[in-house]
């Protein structure tokens, strides 16, 4: 991707998130989870060292982090989710950042730790970020991932990536476990571990989350309403008796990656 395709994705990625970002910062759906879990308890798992949280949203994955002892700079590309993460983290962090995933702020081999949590799906360049990722990182540093993964069908993934973009124009395409491995592998960063996890999201709060109304709304239950059977089931697409669209299930990769001494 060339420097202007990039700036204007960025460009679209900030103007959506400039105005949901104080709902993203109480989402219950960000605050717990299984992908949660795992990323706080990996973040425990290492000495407290330099952390850097990439996309910090709503500073879920940036409270990990200063829980577990690390000390964090958070960024993100939307100065108004910068704003509300900090509003709601409690417990100080080393700072706070306005930086897009693809030109990190940091030095070369500065971080122990770099954290990205439900995030890559609207970068305009992921390859880009996970080469910086590998950059900043100190030889042994660790990176902890988890995002939104699809099926290696590509009708399946291409249907979940339609209805995201439906709902939220900054979204990207979600990644199936296979490309994420290889990825890694190219930037010369050891996949440590890989684990999927299934998270259900009731379906109206994910859409008010994201500020999809009125007809655009109706357009994304609609879609969920005339799935295939192949689709419903690998969604597990709920529906009513009444045939209101109660919430569906995606999964998230959790990935634990280290850059070789």
């Amino acid at each position: 991707m060339d420097d202007e395709a990039l700036r204007e994705v960025q460009r679209r990625n900030q103007e959506q998130y400039a105005r949901v970002a104080e709902g993203y910062a109480v989402s219950e759906s960000h605050a717990g989870g299984d992908d949660l879990e795992w990323f706080t308890g990996r973040a425990r798992s290492v000495l407290p060292g330099l952390a850097l949280d990439v996309a910090c949203g709503g500073g879920f994955a940036t409270r990990a982090l200063i829980g577990a002892g690390h000390r964090v700079l958070a960024t993100d590309i939307t100065r108004e989710s910068v704003v509300a993460a900090r509003a709601t983290t409690e417990r100080p962090a080393l700072g706070w950042a306005v930086a897009a995933a693809e030109r990190l702020p940091v030095g070369t081999g500065s971080m122990n730790v770099v954290g990205c949590r439900i995030a890559p799906h609207h970068f305009a360049d992921i390859a880009r970020f996970v080469d910086e990722v590998a950059r900043v990182l100190a030889p042994g540093g660790m990176l902890l991932l988890v995002d939104t993964t699809v099926p290696e069908d590509e009708g399946l993934a291409r249907w979940l990536d339609d209805v995201e973009r439906m709902r939220d124009p900054s979204h990207g395409r979600s990644w199936p476990v296979t490309r994420w491995r290889a990825v890694l592998r190219g930037s010369r960063l050891d996949v440590a571990e890989t684990r999927l996890v299934r998270k259900r999201h009731e379906l109206e709060p994910w859409l008010a989350r994201s500020g999809c109304v009125g007809d655009q709304a109706e357009a994304v239950r609609a879609r969920f309403r005339d799935a295939s059977p192949e689709t419903r089931a690998a969604y597990s697409v709920e529906v009513d008796a009444d045939g209101t669209v109660a919430a569906y299930t995606d999964t998230k990769i959790c990935l634990r990656a280290i850059k070789p001494a």
